[in-house]
């Protein structure tokens, strides 16, 4: 990851650590009955696959908080929406979430 100056090292761990600060958002609004929007949901998938790119870990809050939207995501009626996701447990991540085979 990068050349050794720092920089991207230091970069991805702004990713990281804006990434948790999301996903923490997104739970608490789960927790409280709160709409999970849209635009979140991809703010967060859009730093996973930065981190998938430069081969940094997702933070293990990131990792939960995906892997809940996935499966309800994946479980939710079509006419639905994406805003009120609730979440559920988690395993691991939902790699064709992110547009993976």
């Amino acid at each position: 990851m990068g050349d050794g100056s720092g920089a991207p090292s230091a970069k991805i761990a702004e990713v990281q650590r804006l990434a948790t600060a999301l996903a923490a958002r997104v739970r608490y609004a789960q927790l409280v009955g709160r709409p999970v929007y849209e635009a979140q949901i991809s703010a967060l998938v859009g730093a996973a696959r930065l981190m998938d790119e430069e081969r940094a870990p997702w933070p293990p809050m990131v990792e939960e908080v995906l892997t809940e939207l996935a499966r309800a995501i994946e479980g939710a009626d079509p006419a639905e929406g994406v805003e009120g996701v609730e979440g559920g447990g988690a395993d691991g991540p939902e790699k064709d979430f992110l547009g993976e085979p």
